[in-house]
């Protein structure tokens, strides 16, 4: 990570304090990404399936390969080292901006 990228995780997301004021020099940066199932296309994946005498894994290659799921939201979030080591309430975070 280079200087300009670490400046822009310089604030811990969740305590507000710089990342460097635990006096260890670690930190967290956590992706969260929340996805929603396709239901028409999990039933679809699964209608091949039974097709196939219930073989899903001649029905994965039989079939389309589509997106079983849709992505929501997607945030990055900077956790100091106490942060990140205890527990976080990542959905929380998550929907804070």
């Amino acid at each position: 990570m280079r200087e300009k990228e670490l400046r822009e995780h310089e604030t811990c997301d969740n305590c507000g304090e710089k990342i460097g004021h635990t006096g260890i020099p670690l930190f967290w940066i956590v992706k969260i990404q929340r996805h929603g199932l396709k239901v028409d296309a999990i039933q679809r994946q699964q209608g091949l399936a039974m097709m196939l005498n219930g073989n899903a894994a001649i029905a994965q290659v039989m079939g389309a390969d589509e997106e079983m799921t849709q992505l929501m939201s997607e945030k990055e979030i900077t956790l100091c080292e106490t942060c990140g080591t205890e527990k976080t309430d990542i959905a929380v975070l998550a929907m804070e901006d």
